[in-house]
């Protein structure tokens, strides 16, 4: 009588392809939490205070004119752009200043995954940075009574922009491994965004409209007021900055130490999907033309941003009716009683109005708004006839025009208004 033997029990393994994302995860964990992006944050704050917050704050309570300064004219990029990018190459050329870019060709995931491990922690780093710093931002003008609707889309074109500057400093530290990559990856983004914000004060329609800190025809009076924000530069930047980080990305897995065959292909489809959608953006952002509410891109506008904003009027007086936005609602009474001496002159005449309202402003191509804001006065060259404009509370008055500035407006036919001035 022989004995059985038990057969031993064999345990089932791990479908290999939910390993893998269980080693992504885990390197990524590594790498978030050995970068060197969380020690930057405190100074970008102080900056972000300064630069962004400070300036921002003596404006009126209105979204449009308390984020130009901020969003649309880009600080907020401009604040953590250099010491993002700066970052990004510190960490893309850690294996190339410490020499073991050869132990990671060697190793079981190809050197691209491990690269782009390590970019990723740097950039959810820096957006969610970003974010925080702007969502508190809007929380405290929110507590303040600020009037109108946020600029959420540009909000994410400040975060591409920040990704993108992690993805370029990132490429450029890994090509270029040394101690000098990380201030000169730096440099350059600031005189990048420098150069950026001198072309948009002069350029205002064009490619120039692309550029992250181009301030010109993005922020209008209207803006969350009466009309919406338009999102057809803003998705036109964004398709431009996620073009950059994808092409600089994918130039990454170029080399031959990158990975295999398949791995490398794969790169170069990237590469160049990113910079046929860089290009395509700034093909459709050479298209932009100033509409009635704002900068309008034919193959990007949506027609229901046209149509103004839902809202009930809100109306004071007692036989001359002023009725404005509810967002105008504190200024109400000043706009009544600088209307009643008129309505007395009026009033009894045959056909006198009976009501003021308040409309939207209409924007041509003749009268742009300059890159100093929705605050900021028309030059001299154009708005010559009297283009119609809507007055926002606390903003300067247009400045008298001259009698030969008129002539020539009208001799262009800039302006062929009902209201404009007889040539």
């Amino acid at each position: 009588m022989t004995a059985a033997t038990e057969a031993p029990v064999r345990h089932r393994p791990l479908p290999p392809a939910r390993a893998v994302p269980l080693t992504a995860a885990r390197l990524l964990r590594l790498e978030l939490r050995r970068n060197a992006m969380p020690w930057l944050l405190p100074l970008i704050a102080a900056l972000f205070w300064f630069d962004s917050y400070r300036p921002s704050a003596a404006m009126p309570p209105y979204w449009v004119l308390r984020t130009f300064w901020n969003m649309g004219q880009g600080h907020t990029i401009v604040d953590f752009g250099p010491f993002v990018a700066g970052v990004a190459a510190w960490m893309g050329s850690r294996d190339g200043r410490r020499g073991t870019a050869d132990l990671l060709t060697a190793a079981a995931r190809p050197r691209w995954a491990v690269q782009l491990a390590t970019w990723a922690a740097t950039a959810i780093w820096a957006v969610g940075g970003y974010l925080v710093f702007t969502g508190v931002l809007f929380a405290v003008y929110a507590q303040q009574g600020v009037r109108g609707e946020p600029p959420w889309w540009w909000v994410a074109v400040g975060a591409v922009a920040v990704l993108a500057f992690s993805a370029a400093g990132f490429a450029v530290g890994a090509f270029y491994p040394g101690r000098f990559a990380a201030p000169l990856a730096a440099f350059g983004a600031f005189l990048l965004l420098g150069t950026s914000s001198q072309i948009g004060f002069r350029q205002t329609s064009g490619w120039a409209q692309i550029l992250p800190t181009n301030s010109n025809g993005n922020f209008q009076p209207d803006s969350g007021m009466l009309y919406p924000w338009l999102r057809d530069l803003p998705v036109a930047r964004i398709m431009f900055l996620a073009g950059i980080a994808v092409a600089a990305l994918g130039m990454l897995g170029l080399p031959a130490a990158a990975g295999g065959p398949r791995l490398r292909r794969a790169a170069a489809v990237a590469a160049l999907g990113g910079v046929a959608l860089a290009g395509t953006a700034a093909g459709l952002a050479g298209t932009a033309r100033l509409g009635p509410h704002g900068m309008v891109i034919p193959a990007l506008h949506d027609a229901a941003n046209d149509r103004p904003i839902a809202s009930t009027p809100v109306c004071a007086g007692s036989g001359f009716l002023v009725c404005l936005n509810p967002a105008y609602r504190p200024d109400l009474a000043h706009v009544t009683a600088a209307l009643a001496p008129v309505a007395r002159e009026v009033s009894g005449l045959p056909g006198a109005p009976v009501r003021a309202g308040q409309t939207g402003a209409i924007y041509s191509a003749a009268c742009p708004v300059r890159s100093g804001g929705p605050t900021a006065r028309p030059p001299a060259s154009c708005g010559c006839c009297s283009c119609t404009r809507s007055s926002v509370p606390g903003t300067a008055p247009a400045p008298r025009r001259s009698r030969r500035c008129r002539r020539r407006c009208c001799r262009a036919r800039a302006c062929r208004s009902p209201r404009s001035r007889s040539c």
